[in-house]
């Protein structure tokens, strides 16, 4: 059962790693819901001679300076740009996939008396809940687009629906019945 649940962990992080590639470098969706700056070398000299180290910045900083009708901005500055090509990026992405997926397969071990759909649904409804949890927030409070919020949760719904179809043949399906006793699973 073990070699089923690590055969399941590598195969599920294959698959968010390969949908995140289509997603993001294939699918145009990603693109449609950002803008381009008008002049992007000058919002890039702005932010190198404001912005003197990586990291997040909030315009106004603090929400007590801001006034209604003046801009605001929530960036994640790179002033030294990004590093040449993907390899650590793509190797810190399936690591991260593999830590996701072993939370969501030990969650998924803990159901019983799913069928196959069943675990598919349960995983599908993880990736829901990853989606907005995660992105709902600078919806809310930084006025991220509404197209942003839409296209990051399906993102992440079909991420997880695809993890899910394999998921849920190695996982669960050994899963002894849980019963209740006195209102308990025991």
């Amino acid at each position: 059962m073990l070699l089923k649940k690590a055969t399941a962990v590598i195969l599920c992080a294959i698959i968010l790693l390969a949908w995140g590639s289509v997603s993001w470098m294939v699918l145009p969706w990603h693109q449609m819901v950002a803008n381009e700056f008008t002049n992007e070398s000058e919002v890039a000299e702005a932010i190198r001679a404001n912005a003197p180290k990586a990291g997040i910045y909030w315009l106004p900083f603090s929400h007590k300076d801001h006034k209604p009708g003046e801009t605001a901005a929530f960036v994640n500055a790179l002033p030294q740009g990004y590093g040449p090509g993907m390899i650590k990026q793509l190797v810190t992405q399936f690591i991260g996939d593999l830590v996701s997926v072993l939370i969501v397969v030990c969650l998924l071990s803990l159901t019983a008396g799913l069928g196959y759909w069943g675990r598919v649904g349960f995983v599908t409804l993880v990736g829901v809940a990853i989606g907005f949890v995660g992105h709902f927030a600078y919806w809310n409070w930084f006025g991220f687009p509404t197209p942003y919020l839409i296209v990051t949760v399906a993102d992440s719904v079909i991420a997880w629906l695809l993890a899910g179809l394999a998921m849920a043949r190695f996982v669960a399906k050994d899963t002894k019945k849980l019963t209740t006793a006195g209102g308990r699973y025991g």
